[in-house]
């Protein structure tokens, strides 16, 4: 029997303004929970128990997989980290190997078989794999680090090490054997010991910690490396790559229309690419899709609406009156888009853009985007925006300029938003405000006006 354990109880501070009202493994992608997508790319694998374990906002998790067969959640009134979860859940277990996953981990499944193939080949002989990435244009500090030997063997695994330490970095897949996991847990210090002299970790009952156990107590740990094909989901930017990863998956696969008996296309529409559509789709005069799409039910594009490359469109949206969606972007369920709006990135569920305005990045559930709003992405020297990540700066690798918007949120008209900015949840904007850094859950920003009257008329002119 393969068996796999989803860790999904964290709180994903460093997603904010995303994790107030989500847990990280249910944020969406491509329209549907992150761990929806894990868990059905595990059962296609024929993985016969998949046990997921939660904490934090668990309710929401528990509502994505309540329609799927086969799933055991466990839900913890606390835990102390990513081992502690673990520890709470494997005693039981006798299977011979256990696969473990971060439940804010997006893999395709092409990823996710050949990492599953590439243990089982070797189990008879291998201890632990680890999927890895190599660390590249990314900041070795951000992540658990691998430092690396012959024939991809692990010399060490640390707590966000300088870059000089560490080749590859921990991507959130594991496949172990089931004894050698049951000892290492018990072994865990209560925080990541292992870390470079200078480094300060927090005391959290970190996995990582446990494997560097493995690896100290001269078991085989071994990594295995990918390119892409992953996105470990740990700040704003990484649901926008994840989204784009998603999407690529899901448009490229399209050859030939999918078209519902029940939908109309009018003969003025300008279909470039293959479409799939749901139930009851409209697609009305003029317009224009210039890539692969894929739309949900009840949901129509009239007057114009210019779609510029692939997407994926929710169901019971309404897309109108000359409004663009840049390429790789996608809607959920329940937008409004309209009358010149132009966006590009990844909506979340009802949100509302209906008057001109130009924005880029991600808006949350249920936030009002007003007349004219406008987001700048360019700075004036054209470099990458620093993102400030709990007190601490970080520079993404990409959609760093983008502008994160929370949830149930709302913005006043001709708003204008610079580059990376993050609106928190529960906040209003004020007209004509200018946003220029960060702003908080849960507050109103306006703009105080200053009015200067004079005098004026015909005596000005020299009459």
């Amino acid at each position: 029997m393969k068996t796999a354990i989803i860790l999904a109880a964290g709180k994903g501070k460093k997603m904010w303004p995303y994790n107030e009202y989500w847990p990280k493994a249910a944020l969406p992608i491509a329209n549907q929970g992150n761990i929806v997508h894990l868990v059905n790319n595990l059962k296609s694998l024929e993985f016969e128990r998949i046990i997921v374990t939660t904490s934090y906002l668990g309710r929401r998790i528990k509502s994505l997989l309540c329609e799927i067969e086969g799933i055991e959640i466990i839900e913890l009134s606390t835990t102390e980290g990513t081992a502690d979860s673990l520890e709470k859940v494997v005693q039981d277990l006798q299977e011979p190997n256990l696969f473990i996953f971060y439940g804010d981990l997006f893999i395709t499944q092409e990823r996710l078989s050949s990492f599953i193939d590439a243990y089982q080949m070797q189990s008879d002989t291998l201890d632990a794999l680890i999927l890895s990435k190599p660390i590249e244009n990314e900041h070795a500090q951000d992540w658990f680090g691998i430092s690396i030997g012959e024939d991809h063997r692990i010399n060490n695994i640390f707590g966000h090490p300088r870059p000089h330490y560490v080749q590859e970095r921990v991507m959130g897949a594991f496949a172990l054997n089931t004894i050698a996991l049951k000892r290492m847990l018990i072994h865990n210090p209560g925080f990541m010991k292992s870390v470079p002299t200078g480094v300060m970790p927090q005391q959290e009952v970190e996995l990582e910690q446990c494997l560097q156990w493995l690896v100290e107590e001269g078991y085989k740990v071994l990594s295995y490396p990918i390119t892409n094909g992953a996105i470990d989901i740990d700040k704003p930017w990484h649901l926008m790559q994840a989204n784009h990863l998603a999407l690529s998956e899901i448009t490229k696969v399209l050859d030939k229309n999918e078209i519902h008996e029940t939908c109309e296309i009018h003969e003025t529409a300008d279909i470039q690419g293959y479409v799939k559509l749901g139930k009851h789709v409209k697609i009305g005069k003029y317009v224009t899709i210039k890539g692969n799409a894929i739309i949900g039910d009840y949901t129509t594009l009239d007057n114009g609406v210019v779609i510029e490359g692939n997407v994926v469109i929710g169901s019971h949206c309404r897309i109108e009156n000359f409004c663009r969606i840049g390429p790789d972007s996608v809607i959920g369920h329940k937008n409004r888009i309209g009358h010149c709006a132009e966006f590009k990135g990844v909506t979340f569920d009802n949100v509302s853009f209906i008057h001109f305005g130009e924005v880029f990045g991600i808006i949350g559930e249920s936030t009002d985007i007003a007349a004219g709003v406008t987001v700048g992405i360019t700075r004036f020297d054209d470099q990458l925006q620093t993102q400030n990540v709990n007190s601490r700066k970080e520079i993404p690798e990409k959609f760093g300029n983008a502008v994160y918007f929370g949830d149930f949120t709302r913005t006043g008209i001709l708003s204008l938003y610079m580059p990376g900015i993050k609106v928190g949840s529960n906040c209003i904007i004020g007209s004509g405000v200018a946003v220029e850094r960060d702003v908080p859950s849960k507050t109103l920003l306006y703009a105080e006006q200053t009015i200067i009257e004079k005098k004026w008329g015909p005596h000005r002119y020299g009459w």
